[in-house]
């Protein structure tokens, strides 16, 4: 498949301005971000990539209760 350019911009730093982190855990940080276009503020997840395979299962994991 395509390549992802990890050195550009992401469509979330295009959206938001990222701000204070709020809490650090185990393969996450929880942070805050705002709304560019909207001022909206939110809180945000964003997975570190330590353990591929389990912040891989613990993302999946995530994704599904929040389908729920």
């Amino acid at each position: 498949g395509d390549k992802k350019d990890y050195n550009q911009p992401s469509e979330v730093t295009d959206r938001y301005d990222l701000g204070q982190v709020i809490k650090t855990e185990e393969f996450c940080e929880i942070f805050r971000a705002k709304e560019k276009t909207s001022g909206k503020l939110y809180t945000c997840k964003k997975f570190l990539k330590r353990d591929g395979r389990k912040v891989r299962k613990a993302a999946k994991n995530e994704i599904i209760i929040l389908k729920m």
